[in-house]
């Protein structure tokens, strides 16, 4: 048998155990691929994923979240570690956090 990792997440029959409250049910289930906040950032010679609800206009969505951000306006909001950080966080297989809302959602 391999070694596996002792996470309670990491195994899968113990996963479906979990006691969830209905309205926690969504934000627990998702992943960060199925979330609004995951957005395409594009450089100058590669599109790499990242998530943006750390910044505020799009975290409390003042503002659209975009499919599509370029680096550039990115780098003028929160600096290169902020999109160091941001590009950190795109992981679509990720279970999302639990600021997570579906692309799905009508406003």
């Amino acid at each position: 048998m391999s070694a596996k990792s002792s996470r309670p997440g990491d195994n899968k029959l113990w996963g479906g155990h979990r006691l969830l409250l209905p309205e926690m049910r969504e934000k627990a289930v998702g992943f960060c691929g199925e979330c609004r906040f995951l957005v395409q950032i594009q450089g100058r010679e590669e599109v790499r994923l990242g998530c943006v609800v750390s910044l505020q206009r799009y975290g409390s969505l003042q503002r659209r979240v975009p499919e599509k951000l370029h680096a550039l306006e990115l780098l003028r909001l929160v600096g290169r570690e902020g999109i160091e950080e941001i590009l950190k966080r795109g992981r679509p297989e990720a279970q999302a956090c639990g600021l997570f809302q579906s692309r799905n959602q009508g406003f």
